[in-house]
């Protein structure tokens, strides 16, 4: 009879951006160094604007804006554009080891992922795709992005879920021209961006998105989930 792999779920709450981010490190490293099992991370932020790795906040932040609203600017560890961050979202991360996987070639992984993570939002009464290169989508309209970034034979695969996100705030702590911020452009932007509360009429359960990925994951990488903490 085959053994059954175990991996470790956690969730590790509303916390500030510095936090969040030095937590990507430390899981990334922990896993390449073999003293944590693959782990699937639910998380949430602080109001935050979250460079790429290698973005200069200038030139991609409205900085004034973010000072003015309290909102925390910091780097990723993984490459990629600009975005907000705030409680309204859901973040799902998993650190993985490349036996895991089988490859390292990220197009692969990402649609394998993003598949089953489509599969989880699918459960809750939509039709959730994956999008190439690295989204999510409903109907055309975006409702998770994701990316990757290996360390050595360890992989992080992070992604946002939007629940009940506010696209205008997004737009005004980008930086982007007086043009775009149009009630046309928010709008246009709007169109382009989808939200579980909208497409579903209501809310949805925290927990229950959170059992539908566990479980999706768990069919996809023929593994068990137990719960376990940092």
């Amino acid at each position: 009879m085959t053994r059954m792999n175990h991996w470790r779920v956690i969730d590790t709450g509303l916390r500030p951006a510095a936090q969040n981010i030095a937590l990507n490190r430390a899981l990334l490293e922990a896993r390449q160094a073999e003293e944590i099992p693959s782990t699937l991370r639910f998380l949430r932020f602080t109001p935050s604007a979250l460079l790429g790795y290698h973005q200069s906040a200038e030139q991609e932040l409205n900085l004034d804006y973010c000072r003015e609203q309290g909102i925390t600017v910091q780097r990723r560890i993984t490459g990629g554009g600009a975005i907000y961050f705030d409680e309204t979202q859901i973040g799902w991360e998993l650190y993985l080891h490349k036996r895991d996987l089988g490859t390292a070639d990220m197009q692969v992984i990402s649609q394998r992922i993003c598949n089953a993570a489509a599969a989880a939002i699918s459960a809750l009464g939509v039709d959730a795709r994956f999008r190439p290169r690295n989204d999510i989508e409903v109907d055309g309209r975006k409702i998770s992005g994701t990316g990757g970034a290996f360390d050595g034979d360890a992989l992080m695969f992070q992604g946002t879920l939007l629940i009940e996100f506010d696209v205008e705030k997004m737009l005004r702590v980008l930086r982007i021209s007086a043009e775009k911020l149009s009630d046309k452009a928010i709008a246009s932007a709007r169109d382009r961006v989808a939200n579980l509360k909208d497409l579903l009429g209501q809310r949805p359960d925290a927990e229950v998105i959170r059992r539908n990925m566990v479980e999706a994951f768990e069919s996809e990488f023929g593994v068990e989930f137990s719960d376990g903490d940092l």
